[in-house]
């Protein structure tokens, strides 16, 4: 009776471990998702880079004018 008691408890805190790391893991998901919302809406800093970092010269040349255009 023991063993199987023990073996009960084990595996509730394993099965209580994975609940709290799949809790952790979905609020920091959250939170990435919302900054990177915030750096989609971004500004005109962090588009002038990304637009620096494109390799395309016709797209670059796209994206420049969209960070020209915003405020």
């Amino acid at each position: 009776m023991t063993i199987r008691s023990f073996t009960v408890a084990i595996g509730a805190v394993i099965l209580g471990l994975s609940f709290a790391a799949g809790t952790a893991e979905a609020q920091s998901s959250d939170a990435m998702k919302k900054t990177d919302t915030m750096k989609m809406a971004g500004n005109k800093t962090d588009c002038m880079h990304k637009a620096g970092m494109e390799k395309d010269s016709m797209k670059k040349s796209t994206m420049m004018k969209k960070c020209d255009a915003m405020k």
